[in-house]
């Protein structure tokens, strides 16, 4: 397959690149928040059932690379240190480089695939190749030029420019990158109630309260920090109660 199929390889190897570049390790207090449609949002988290380094693999969906994601963390031991801020999520600053990032995917996975495995053979493939560099090129002075908005330094422009140019799969998601570096200062509690519907926040805190409950497990009986985690749980528990009845 290596000698007589190596299109079939590259096109794998673009598509493995991409989702590599997409995967993100969460700390077991920490969880995306995603913006879904219109004023819906969801909250997602890594998963429980592996770890890479000591953290959870999270997998964003590979269909919607022009959504943000903002990554936040929450005290497990329900503990938060001075008054709550809000946070109003800059999702605005991210839709002018939609267009370029599908600009990028159709040129990676419509263009150069066409080229390789139709009769339009080099024209497509060369077709792709402009669109992608052009769609990149754009997306990055765009972020060059609005820095400030994305809380992007001159030494991270320059580390996601190198990326992005010399590998192109990774350019997909420039605005995944851009996103889940921003400085959020509201936790993941307060965040996802305010932000998600009542059905979505009481499944979200099934989530949460098994993941106070891991940390349960790994503390030493009769601590502070054990109180604190089984009195956090007992309120979370309470909540997700109310919730449910609620919804029902």
């Amino acid at each position: 397959m290596t000698l007589e199929h190596p299109e079939i390889l590259l096109v794998v190897g673009l598509v493995g690149l991409y989702l590599y570049d997409s995967t993100i390790l969460l700390l077991s207090n920490e969880g995306i928040l995603n913006p879904v449609s219109g004023s819906r949002w969801a909250v997602l988290f890594g998963s429980e059932r592996f770890q890479i380094r000591g953290k959870e693999p999270f997998m964003p969906n590979p269909l919607l690379p022009h959504r943000p994601l903002f990554r936040l963390s929450w005290p497990t031991e329900g503990l938060v240190v001075g008054p709550i801020q809000q946070w109003s999520p800059p999702t605005n600053i991210y839709y002018p480089l939609a267009p370029m990032i599908w600009g990028m995917a159709i040129a990676l996975f419509c263009l150069i695939p066409l080229g390789l495995f139709s009769r339009l053979g080099i024209l497509a493939v060369v077709a792709g190749i402009a669109l992608f560099y052009a769609s990149t090129l754009s997306a990055l002075a765009w972020v060059w030029m609005k820095r400030s908005q994305y809380q992007c330094s001159n030494k991270r422009f320059v580390a996601l420019a190198f990326e992005s140019l010399t590998c192109p799969p990774f350019a997909l998601n420039l605005i995944r990158h851009l996103s889940a570096e921003v400085y959020v200062p509201e936790d993941l509690l307060s965040a996802s109630r305010r932000f998600l519907s009542e059905e979505d926040w009481s499944n979200a805190l099934g989530r949460l309260i098994s993941r106070v409950d891991n940390e349960i497990a790994w503390e030493s009986e009769g601590t502070d920090r054990a109180f604190a985690l089984n009195l956090h749980r007992r309120n979370l528990l309470e909540e997700s109660k109310s919730c449910q009845a609620l919804n029902f």
